[in-house]
């Protein structure tokens, strides 16, 4: 079954903006505004760029690990095998 979709509205610098995502993502990003806005749903242009530096540096290093642990997989997997 489909997620349904949801709209989020995340307001950077007195200026709306609508995202439409899936109620599971929707329900995530919007706790994610609240910390970051202190429950307000308002962001400085600032902290925005601060929160999406921060996100981007966390899936950088998720990436990172991911790959490593695939590598580490895939070099132990033939010796199951054997």
């Amino acid at each position: 079954m489909a997620s349904e979709i949801k709209q989020v509205i995340i307001n950077v610098s007195a200026k709306d903006f609508i995202v439409k995502c899936g109620g599971d993502f929707a329900n995530y990003l919007e706790t994610d505004i609240d910390l970051l806005s202190g429950g307000s749903k308002k962001i400085e242009l600032k902290h925005f760029v601060d929160a999406f530096v921060k996100k981007s540096y966390e899936n950088y290093i998720l990436q990172k690990e991911i790959k490593k642990l695939v590598k580490t997989i895939n070099e132990e997997l033939p010796k199951v095998n054997t």
